[in-house]
């Protein structure tokens, strides 16, 4: 048995809160379900106690809680050691016999691997728990290794991009002159559209400059014309956009064209430098300050400052207008070359949604639904093909992650799946093991839910037969005029990615004419604070209330009824109805 060791060698603090993750969650429930066990955690141990940020099992206390003591735990006996523990009777082991966690949460039989984060440090234990003696075979244990590696991998991406952020940080820092610039470093650091930019500069202008209207001026791709986006910081809401050739005599464009700020004391000054402003309305009346928004040698816009009374810019300090121009720039390009990616990643992802094929006997239509976040580009995909033999193959999936490489790895994925299934039309299972496989070997290693089956001509030559096989994937929806909706709840294998030569089922329904079947990704149903179960129930009831209305406009209405909010995260619905035989 691994020898235990002193808790000197746990960790100062956790790496997360004690607060449920849905990434760990997800991991959690995987492995409680192909373990068949009732309480799986994923725990971070250090001196101060124990935290869950996974879990699957948790009494209703410690899963409100996600906390116990350290006196609790066994994962730290696992973090001290930075080694496995796998115990098949915890009474017989004196160390944890007489420990509190075997009553409280009646731990009988253990198992539990390392977590170890970015800098090689174990730091927790994903664990499986049984309350009768039970003997862990190898294959359990294996899946158990895997899924820890999951976990890991998780923590390591997390950490990593911890570290840039205080990176960052800690340069910004450096550069705080005072507490105004304090503030605008913070405050552009979430500004991730050029809208964010300008409310944020609009509200660290009025907070540390006093000013009364705020605004910058991008410049077009062309570099012909100028778009002013003025913004209150008031209201979140009010972003306008106004554009003005570069060329034209105004102090924005004056200065676009020369990289040279202007200031002006007062707007009567302003009118005796630019008389085409002569007649113009001021609403504000005194000093303006426009200055060039400058990254590296490129010019990205212009920014204008406002006061409503005028001041001496001779003895004014203009270093914090030149700061805050400083930043915004930066600030500025940030968004612009995020909105590029995003822009590229979303049109590889709409690239990748292809028309959906029309076969004589099914009606296809999909519904794609991005997420609010403007971040967050997913990788989720639906996909159709008529195969060689006639039958139609129906694949939904979503790929772990929300940016370009997500998107990238989607149509990876994507394009497997379809050249496996054309290529050998056989089983949904075989065709999701050959891409598990193909994936490890390839050396794509991505992660993924998927959803692939086949539709074929029913036996009495009308309706159809659906047959699928799921990879960790929400359940199919059906909906039966007459009967409503009801979810085709069966047994779910283990996501792709994780253990590419596990064994994969194939389940079948018989679809009558009239019937359709709804896939989807787990954006429709997934929250953070309902249960799966709750929210599939919920899910099957908002479809059964819309049989009969045509599948274009299900799809569509269904989202919007079960999406009340901005989606976090991508939704794809992919709608078949089955067709009545055509008279020939």
């Amino acid at each position: 048995m691994t020898v235990l060791h002193p808790d000197e060698a746990l960790p100062t603090s956790w790496l997360l809160p004690a607060q449920p993750d849905p990434a760990f969650d997800r991991l959690a429930q995987i492995a409680r379900r192909h373990l068949d066990v009732p309480l799986v955690l994923v725990s971070l141990v250090s001196r101060s106690g124990q935290v869950y940020p996974g879990a699957a099992g948790l009494p209703a206390g410690l899963d409100a809680d996600r906390f116990s003591p350290l006196t609790d735990s066994f994962c730290r006996h696992v973090v001290a050691s930075r080694s496995a523990l796998v115990v098949e009777e915890v009474r017989l082991v004196e160390l944890l016999a007489d420990a509190p966690a075997r009553g409280a949460l009646d731990i009988v039989a253990y198992a539990g691997f390392p977590l170890v984060d970015e800098t090689g440090t174990v730091v927790g234990a994903l664990a499986a728990i049984d309350r009768e003696p039970r003997v862990w075979d190898e294959r359990e244990l294996a899946l158990l290794r895997d899924l820890a590696e999951a976990c890991s991998s998780e923590l390591r991406l997390r950490g990593e991009r911890e570290q840039v952020r205080q990176e960052h940080g800690r340069a910004t820092s450096a550069a705080r002159q005072a507490g105004v610039l304090l503030l605008m470093s913070d405050a552009f650091h979430d500004a991730l559209t050029i809208e964010d930019v300008a409310r944020t500069v609009a509200g660290v202008a009025e907070a540390g400059l006093g000013t009364s209207r705020t605004w910058i001026s991008v410049v077009d791709p062309s570099g012909r014309s100028l778009t002013h986006v003025r913004t209150s910081p008031a209201s979140d809401d009010e972003v306008g956009r106004e554009r003005v050739r570069i060329d034209a005599e105004v102090p924005t464009c004056h200065v676009a064209r020369t990289r040279e700020s202007l200031f002006f004391a007062d707007h009567a000054e302003m009118i005796a430098a630019f008389p085409a402003l002569r007649g113009t309305a001021s609403p504000d009346g005194g000093a303006v300050a426009v200055l060039p928004l400058v990254a590296g040698h490129r010019l990205d816009g212009v920014l204008t400052l406002a006061w409503s009374e005028s001041r001496d810019f001779a003895t004014d300090n203009r270093a914090l207008k030149n700061a805050l121009a400083a930043y915004t720039a930066q600030a500025l390009e940030r968004a612009q070359l995020f909105a590029e990616r995003r822009d590229v990643a979303r049109t590889l992802q709409e690239a990748m949604l292809t028309a959906l094929p029309q076969p004589p006997r099914l009606h296809l239509v999909a519904h794609y639904l991005p997420a609010g976040r403007a971040d967050a580009v997913g990788g989720d995909w639906y996909d159709a093909i008529v195969l060689p033999d006639g039958a139609v193959a129906v694949m939904v999936g979503d790929v772990t992650g929300h940016d370009m490489d997500a998107a990238a790895r989607m149509g990876q994925l994507r394009s497997s799946l379809r050249t496996l299934a054309w290529d050998r039309p056989d089983h949904p299972s075989t065709w999701l093991q050959r891409l598990d496989r193909a994936n490890e070997d390839i050396g794509l290693r991505s992660v993924a839910t998927v959803l692939a089956g086949r539709c074929d001509v029913g036996p009495t030559g009308d309706g159809q037969v659906l047959t699928w096989s799921s990879a960790g994937h929400p359940a199919p929806i059906l909906i039966r005029p007459g009967e409503g909706a009801r979810v085709l709840d069966r047994p779910n294998d283990l996501i792709i990615g994780v253990a590419p030569d596990t064994e994969r089922h194939d389940h079948s329904e018989a679809l009558q004419v009239g019937d359709v079947v709804l896939l989807y990704t787990d954006g429709l149903v997934e929250r953070r604070d309902e249960a799966l179960a709750v929210s599939l129930a919920a899910l099957a009831e908002a479809a059964g209330d819309l049989q009969g209305v045509p599948p274009d406009e299900l799809v569509t209405t269904l989202a919007r009824r079960v999406v009340t909010d901005v989606p976090g995260d991508d939704v794809v619905l992919l709608a078949i109805q089955v067709l009545a035989p055509t008279s020939t």
